[in-house]
């Protein structure tokens, strides 16, 4: 008798998404240091990223917070 999956789908997709949020976060802030090594933009682009980046990540999780309400 196959065992039932429950919510492992949803569970999948959400990882998957978080994953590709923290990739592309990545590489942005990979390539905003590269340009602030070469003085192409100011440092203060730089810094302030990893807020940015923060406030991002909580408007992510509030995202997937509110479509999954009334899923459970």
């Amino acid at each position: 008798m196959p065992i039932p999956y429950g919510g492992l789908p949803d569970l999948r997709d959400i990882v998957y998404k978080i994953a590709l949020l923290f990739g592309i976060l990545i590489v942005i802030y990979g390539v905003l240091w590269l340009l602030a090594e070469l003085k192409i933009i100011p440092t203060i682009i730089f810094a302030i990223f990893p807020q940015i980046v923060l406030i991002l990540i909580g408007i992510f999780i509030i995202y997937i917070a509110y479509s999954r309400r009334n899923m459970y």
